[in-house]
This record gives structure tokens, C-alpha cells and sequence, in this order.
């Protein structure tokens, strides 16, 4: 088991990276958090990363990518609330609050009528984009993090009325979502996507359609309309169908959706679906590092490359579940959390101080292996790679389950 002390020292260090790398202007996040920093030393990548996400500052050897997107705003909120319960004198609180004003306040990025391309209480991609980019897999970690925060939080809840957005966004994800699963049934791998062309993703895969489920699971739990849980076990038993043919990026978001509604519900076969997805990744981490393959199409792919954006870090938030179920997963959990806590960056620069990059390369010791427009050791995320990560640290040092 790692220490607590290593737990709590890797958490300060990258609450510090949110506070002092430039992710955040100003730092007490009162205009939200950036998508990511990208390192722009030898990065292949970062023409093209210029064109297709044109907003950024630079830094010298990196630049600031700015486009703000809420889900990356959900998720910096959501660690820096759990921080505040853990460090209550450093102001991770506030400025966590501070996060959700920037949201619900001063973004304009929450769909507050309802229209063809904006559903109600959907939030849009990022403030970058003029036209509406409504995400399956965003808005299924912000209707989450909403219904997580506003019954953690009620104080929030009554400020922001986040309980009510949720629940219309989980409404509006219903919508999409029967209109775009109700013509596949069978258990092949093929594109599932809306027909409508108002939500973005594809749903076959579970990085975009466990979120809805997760987002869906607790919709019912809120509200007790059966449709919201039976749209979401209908989704896993399409996932369970096809288990066999996902990528291990993909099995780490099952497991994550899977182990969360199971963790909630105590249905017997989320619980399966769950143990099914953690013995498949145990299987395939690597004996001596613990270690993940990287596979998936956004980034370098190889067996020694810890992939930190679509893989490793899921499949870690996905194991701290688990092993609060099962002692059996203890040690695949604590492997992971180890690999982990080992790779955080250590370099002097504030950019990079306590941050988990994109992607590191095991055989050389640093971080590396390459660049994708998305993907890769260049890429230092804020949501999805270093805020879920702390979440995992935070629940440690808080003995809960992610979610509860």
C-alpha cells in the first residue's frame, strides 16, 4: 500500500501545477481552467494542434492552450472541492467555487433554452466554437459531476441550481441517446452515432456511452423515473455483448461506468460486467512495471508506453472503485497507483512541476514516445488526465469511493 504521506505529497504537488503552470488565468480559477499545455519543444504535432484548436498563449517551450471546455471545468472544480476537505486552509475551495461561477456565470457555454442543435442543459464544447458541439462523452462527466457535486455540496446546489441543470441534461442525453441506440441491437462493433447529427460520439464505444449510462444511472437515482436506469442497463448489456472486442482504453471506461452504477446500485450485473473489465486489464498490465498497453488511435501506441490521457489514468479511477469491492483487485489497484505516483513529473519548471503529461515512455525513464494532435507526451491535460488522477489521490487520503 502506498504511504499516505506519498499520497498527500503527490496531491499538493499537482494542485500546485493547477495553481502556478499558467493552466489557470488568473490561478484562483475565476475564468476556469484551460483544456491542456502543449509542450512545443519536438513536438511533431503542434502545427496541427495550432489549427485545430486555435486559441492558445505562448510560453516559450510550451503554450497554453486555452479553449476553456466544461468538462475539463468539472472535473478542476470537483478536485479542488475534495482538496478543501483535505488541505481546509489553502483555499482549494474557493477557488473551486470560483470555477463554477466561471460556469454557470460567465461561460455562456450551458444551453439554457432548448433547441434543434442546443439541447437543454447540454453545454457546449468549448467557448472557441461559434456553432453548438454537443459531446456525448463531455456532457455525461458534466451531468455527473453535477449530480456528484450538488449532493456533496448542497450550498452549491442551491447557488447554482445544479441539481435542476443536471437533471435536465440527463433528459436531454436520454433523448439523444434512444434516438441513436434504438437501431443497434446486434454485437458487432459499428458506428452508433446520432441521426440527428445534434450529439457528437460514438456510442458503441464506452469512452463516449458508459458516461451517458453513469450520467443516466444517477438521473434515476435522483429522480426514481425507471426509464433513466433501464436506458443505462441496456447499454451495458450491449457492452457486455461485445466485451471481447474492445481495446483496453475501452475496457477502462466500461470499467469505470460499470463500477460506478454497480458501486451505487448493487445490481448484480453491473457488478459482473465490472469484475469482467478489471480482470481483463489486470491481465494485460505488464509484471514488472504495471504498466498498461497504450492502444488507442490518439495517440502512440506500444507496450512500454504509459498512455496517461486515455488509459492508465482511466484504468486507475476505474481500480480504486473496484477495490473497494474486492479485496482481489487490491493489488492491481496499488500497482497501478504506484506506476503512477512514480512518473509525476519532477522537473523544475512551473509548467511541468507536478503535472502528469500525456504519455511516458518506460523504456527510456522520461516522458516521450511521441505526439498525436491529441494524444501523447506533448499534451498535458487538465480534466481527463491530471484532475481525474487526483481524484483517485484524494479519495485515498478521504477513505471513499469515487462517487459516493
Amino acid at each position: 500500500m502506498c504511504e499516505e504521506k506519498l499520497v498527500g505529497e503527490a496531491l499538493k504537488r499537482n494542485l500546485g501545477w493547477f495553481k502556478e503552470s499558467g493552466i489557470m488565468v488568473p490561478s484562483d480559477g475565476l475564468w476556469g481552467v484551460a483544456e491542456r499545455i502543449a509542450v512545443t519543444a519536438d513536438n511533431s504535432s503542434i502545427e496541427k494542434i495550432y489549427a485545430s484548436f486555435p486559441a492558445w498563449t505562448e510560453g516559450g517551450d510550451h503554450s497554453v492552450i486555452e479553449q476553456r471546455r466544461p468538462d475539463c471545468n468539472f472535473e478542476t472544480a470537483l478536485m479542488f472541492l475534495m482538496a478543501g476537505e483535505i488541505f481546509p486552509n489553502d483555499g482549494d475551495a474557493e477557488v473551486a467555487e470560483n470555477i463554477l461561477d466561471f460556469l454557470y456565470f460567465r461561460s455562456g457555454l450551458l444551453a439554457r433554452t432548448d433547441g434543434d442543435s442546443s439541447p437543454l442543459g447540454a453545454w457546449n464544447w468549448s467557448h472557441i466554437k461559434w456553432n453548438p458541439s454537443i459531446w456525448f462523452d463531455d456532457n455525461g462527466w458534466n451531468c455527473v459531476i453535477q449530480f456528484l457535486i450538488a449532493k456533496r455540496y448542497p450550498e452549491l446546489d442551491a447557488k447554482y441550481d445544479m441539481s435542476g441543470w443536471a437533471m435536465k441534461c440527463a433528459e436531454s442525453l436520454f433523448e439523444g441517446f434512444e434516438r441513436t441506440f434504438e437501431d443497434y441491437q446486434g454485437d458487432e462493433l459499428e458506428e452508433m452515432r446520432d441521426p440527428k447529427g445534434v450529439w457528437l460520439g460514438d456510442l458503441q464505444l464506452p469512452h463516449w456511452g458508459a458516461l451517458v449510462a453513469m450520467a443516466l444511472a444517477l438521473a434515476g437515482e435522483k429522480s426514481g423515473d425507471a426509464k433513466f436506469a433501464d436506458a443505462a442497463k441496456r447499454y451495458f448489456e450491449k457492452v457486455w455483448s461485445m466485451r471481447e472486442k474492445f481495446i483496453v482504453s475501452e475496457d477502462a471506461y466500461a470499467l469505470i461506468g460499470s463500477a460506478f452504477i454497480a458501486n451505487r446500485s448493487g445490481d448484480s450485473f453491473f457488478a459482473e460486467v465490472a469484475a469482467y473489465f478489471a480482470d481483463k486489464i489486470a491481465a494485460k498490465m505488464d509484471p514488472e512495471t504495471g504498466n498498461i498497453p497504450a492502444e488507442h488511435r490518439e495517440a502512440p501506441t506500444g507496450a512500454h508506453l504509459a498512455d496517461m490521457i486515455y488509459t492508465v489514468n482511466w484504468a486507475l479511477l476505474g481500480m480504486s472503485m473496484m477495490k473497494e469491492a474486492s479485496d482481489k483487485y487490491k493489488e492491481a489497484y496499488e500497482r497501478l497507483l504506484k506506476l503512477t505516483l512514480d512518473i509525476q513529473d519532477k522537473a523544475p519548471e512551473k509548467c511541468f512541476s507536478g503535472c502528469w503529461r500525456g504519455m511516458y515512455d518506460l523504456k527510456a525513464g522520461e516522458w516521450g514516445g511521441g505526439d498525436c494532435y491529441e494524444g501523447g507526451a506533448g499534451s498535458i491535460y487538465s480534466g481527463w488526465t491530471n484532475a481525474p488522477i487526483s481524484w483517485v489521490l484524494e479519495c485515498e487520503l478521504l477513505s471513499k469511493k469515487f462517487g459516493s
